[in-house]
């Protein structure tokens, strides 16, 4: 009978694999999470050019929040509207103009607020520019800048504003 050998403790192969394996997945894991801050997806251009259409402040706020409450009144600028918000093929650039030339109930009530279309479009469309994207604050642009100080302090109240608008469109909902 052979005694057993205590001086050769080597590893099988099978368990230094392992070993090396599950090093090689937690050191790429690591540079993984080391590395997402900087592979986050830039801001679109479009949505740049969004948040600083127009200046937001707290006047353009009330003549919104006026337009909203006083179409909410309104059944037939309500069904123009909620008609032409199902149109695909409308985009933040030509909503207001697409309003102004098929809605004249809407653009009526745009007037009793003293607001047009367009600019209710691109102040609604910053706002939800400036609140999709964390990089608005590093924006050079100083419209944007303005707009993301501007939501900051104002949060619940444009929030508000823009749930309204979101519910323009559904049968027996309130702004």
């Amino acid at each position: 009978m052979k005694t057993a050998s205590s001086g050769d403790r080597t590893l099988p192969f099978i368990p230094r694999l392992a070993i090396a394996t599950i090093a090689g997945a937690f050191a790429v894991t690591l540079l993984g999470f080391a590395a997402a801050p900087n592979l986050r997806a830039e801001t679109p251009p479009d949505q740049m050019k969004a948040a600083g259409a127009i200046t937001l402040n707290t006047e353009l706020l009330d003549k919104m929040d006026e337009f909203l409450k006083e179409v909410d009144a309104n059944e037939e600028a309500k069904k123009e509207l909620a008609a032409v918000g199902k149109d695909p093929s409308i985009t933040p650039e030509t909503w207001g103009s697409v309003i102004t030339a098929k809605c004249p109930k809407a653009v009526e009530v745009f007037k009793e607020a003293e607001l047009t279309p367009d600019d209710f479009s691109k102040a609604i469309f910053a706002i939800m520019a400036v609140s999709m994207s964390e990089d608005m604050a590093k924006s050079e642009d100083k419209t944007i800048k303005a707009n993301v100080a501007f939501l900051a302090a104002n949060k619940d109240r444009a929030d508000k504003t823009f749930s309204a608008f979101m519910m323009l469109g559904e049968p027996g909902a309130k702004p």
